[in-house]
């Protein structure tokens, strides 16, 4: 379909299938490459196909290995040097599957190619790339407002690139975040719960389980109190979540155990909640009457929520109008799941998430895309990004 951008008759469709063979093929070359977030060399190897698939465009990116990375993992970044003014675009390249897996090729057929990232998320990272390949044909370069991150350490909570979030794109005017699309149906993320990390060391007395089982406190026992406690401030109609998810303790099975480790996985929908949860919490274990052990905690918000603001939403809808005008029914949808979105919209940039390719099953040997619709969703966002930066969406 054509669009009537005032005197300019712009056919993304047109162009982007006359990269599709080309798109499909760099896919490919993506996803059989193993990236594991732990393998340094695998995604040396992915950061440089796709350095090179950018410069067959004319398009530079930049390698970044930051100073303080022992670990010496790459992260691109392309900008705009012309423009202070910039919009951005942040996808990842690192997956969840080891390089010993049996999950580690592409599978294709016409409708659905399954493979270890086709998903979550190197669609994503093509997608954003090719959008500027696109808007590279239909406007000089250097007027292309625009920054993008494509960073090596999303799967393990982005503990380098958010640092480079940060530094870089905190102050865009947008962000679009290219994890998958949502199935059933066709659907993007604008909202995700944020994610906090507790762990509890719950710290008793021993002694001989047999001989004198009374003169120990059982650091087991008062954990189970705990959990049960922390069990009741969850709250499904408020959107919060806390699980136990982890419990160590004990040391033979004649002691009674003197300690006793518990880790929990908070998820929380907005600030407000998040700042209630953690005031219950903290007066939870800081009442040292309803156990015998001695607690000691550490609460860590390891990615804040990310939420629709009154710009974000400007942003969503425009998006969604181009989509129907492409003849795409897009519907919006929330996360559980937390992406590099949550990190860029602390900083208060309008954000739109789940601008990928459709799927499902990430992280699992199932994990699939929808053929058509790595196509589809790039003649969208191209679309809309097109009329975004052409300042015929007004905000």
């Amino acid at each position: 379909m054509t669009i009537n951008y005032g005197a300019k008759m712009v056919n993304t469709r047109e162009i982007a299938e006359r990269y599709s063979k080309e798109i499909y093929a760099n896919l490919e070359k993506l996803v059989n490459i193993n990236s594991f977030s732990a393998n340094i060399s695998g995604l040396h190897s992915v950061s440089d196909l796709l350095t090179d698939i950018a410069k067959g465009h004319g398009i530079e990116l930049d390698k970044r290995i930051m100073a303080d990375d022992l670990t010496r993992r790459p992260h691109l970044i392309y900008e705009n040097k012309q423009r202070e003014d910039y919009y951005a675009f942040i996808g990842h390249f690192d997956t969840v599957h080891p390089p010993d897996s049996d999950f580690n090729k592409l599978v294709k057929d016409d409708v659905n190619w399954v493979g270890p990232g086709v998903n979550d998320m190197k669609n994503g990272v093509l997608i954003a790339l090719y959008t500027l390949v696109i808007l590279k044909e239909l406007l000089p370069l250097e007027q292309i407002p625009l920054k993008i991150l494509f960073n090596s350490d999303e799967e393990i909570s982005s503990p380098v690139s958010k640092h480079i979030i940060e530094a870089e794109l905190k102050n865009a005017k947008g962000g679009f975040v290219f994890e998958s699309g949502r199935v059933p149906g066709d659907m993007i993320v604008t909202t995700r719960k944020g994610v906090i990390g507790l762990d509890i060391d719950v710290v008793g007395k021993p002694s001989h389980a047999g001989e004198s089982p009374n003169s120990g406190i059982n650091a087991i026992v008062d954990a189970a109190t705990i959990i049960e406690r922390l069990n009741s401030l969850n709250s499904v109609a408020e959107g919060v979540s806390i699980q136990c998810t982890e419990i160590s303790g004990g040391t033979a099975r004649n002691v009674v155990p003197d300690h006793c480790h518990i880790g929990v996985d908070i998820r929380v929908p907005n600030l407000e909640k998040q700042d209630q949860l953690l005031d219950a919490i903290n007066q939870l274990l800081k009442d040292e009457g309803f156990v015998n052990s001695q607690i000691r905690y550490e609460i860590k918000v390891k990615r804040p929520p990310f939420v629709k603001t009154e710009e974000s939403t400007k942003l969503i809808n425009s998006y969604l109008t181009v989509a129907s005008a492409l003849g795409f029914q897009i519907q919006e949808t929330s996360s559980g799941g937390v992406s590099d979105a949550n990190n860029l919209s602390s900083f208060g940039v309008p954000v739109i998430d789940g601008l990928g390719a459709l799927g499902d099953y990430p992280h699992t040997k199932r994990e699939y895309m929808v053929r058509q619709s790595l196509l589809d969703r790039l003649v969208v966002f191209s679309s809309f990004f097109y009329e975004l930066i052409q300042k015929k969406i007004i905000f």
